[in-house]
């Protein structure tokens, strides 16, 4: 848990103990929580406090209700450094991933921790010129122009980030001419910013299959992320738990039924997890 985290557990606990009389009575009504440490916390007195404790404190005043934490799971640590690998050296990379592994998650996170990351969902309503609006909305630009003209401007105001990187989600929904004009922004930001194409297998497939029947444009796209796409296909045995440590659940029979229960899927993981804390912070 960040400062900045820990922060925000301080003003959710300062609110739950406003509605007590007194810091004790507030302290009595908290499991493992005494008067002391809500002191230690209110005061930023904070040193020796572990990681546990504080994540027992978010728990039962609500933070996580509204406050998702990140888990180091093996797609969130090897899409970090791809996303940063690709900011910090223009690089160009495409990721075929799986289902419920948590890359819009990991993605959307990324963008709001480091500056010059900008992220965009991709959707299969897009046109060309709709798509280049989107981006140019994603780095706070107002869109005006032809298709080429919102290209160069979206293009000269990346450029002059020292250095940056284009998440694209969800990627496979884009149509053909679409792709086809990532490509050419790929190649006017060369050297200057990285780009992620990021979408499900049926990305990859598609692409190399247009690659095989030699359909135009797709040995572009193929060339542009290097020939190769970097594939993430399953969780790791110990994901789902990291996934729930790091959102105050430690009972290991509550961890060993929603692991049993997601099929291997974080977005039923997460659903489950929300309901456990909320049930907590009910009672």
């Amino acid at each position: 848990m960040t400062n900045e985290q820990k922060g925000q557990v301080r003003d959710a606990l300062m609110r739950y103990a406003g509605n007590f009389e007194t810091q004790t009575l507030a302290a009595d009504s908290l499991d493992g929580i005494s008067s002391t440490t809500i002191s230690q916390v209110k005061n930023n007195n904070w040193e020796l406090l572990s990681e546990r404790l504080w994540h027992n404190i978010a728990r039962q005043v609500g933070f996580y209700c509204g406050e998702w934490q990140p888990a180091d799971t093996g797609a969130y640590l090897l899409l970090r450094i791809l996303f940063s690998d690709a900011q910090h050296y223009a690089m160009t990379y495409g990721i075929s991933i799986g289902h419920g592994l948590g890359k819009t998650f990991t993605a959307s996170h990324y963008t709001r921790e480091n500056e010059g990351a900008y992220y965009l969902a991709c959707n299969e309503q897009y046109n060309r010129k709709s798509f280049m609006t989107a981006l140019l909305d994603t780095a706070g630009v107002a869109a005006n122009g032809t298709v080429p003209e919102l290209m160069e401007q979206y293009a000269a105001h990346i450029s002059k980030k020292e250095e940056s990187v284009i998440i694209l989600d969800d990627a496979h929904k884009l149509k053909d001419r679409v792709l086809h004009l990532v490509v050419l922004l790929a190649n006017s930001l060369a050297g200057k910013a990285g780009i992620i194409i990021m979408g499900g297998d049926v990305l990859r497939s598609r692409i190399i299959e247009g690659v095989r029947l030699k359909k135009v444009g797709f040995d572009d796209i193929y060339k542009s992320i290097g020939r190769r796409f970097i594939t993430l296909g399953s969780l790791g045995p110990k994901d789902v738990e990291l996934v729930c440590r790091a959102n105050g659940i430690y009972d290991e029979d509550v961890i060993s039924h929603i692991k049993n229960e997601c099929n291997s899927d974080l977005r039923t993981a997460v659903g489950l997890i929300k309901q456990v804390n909320e049930r907590n912070v009910a009672a």
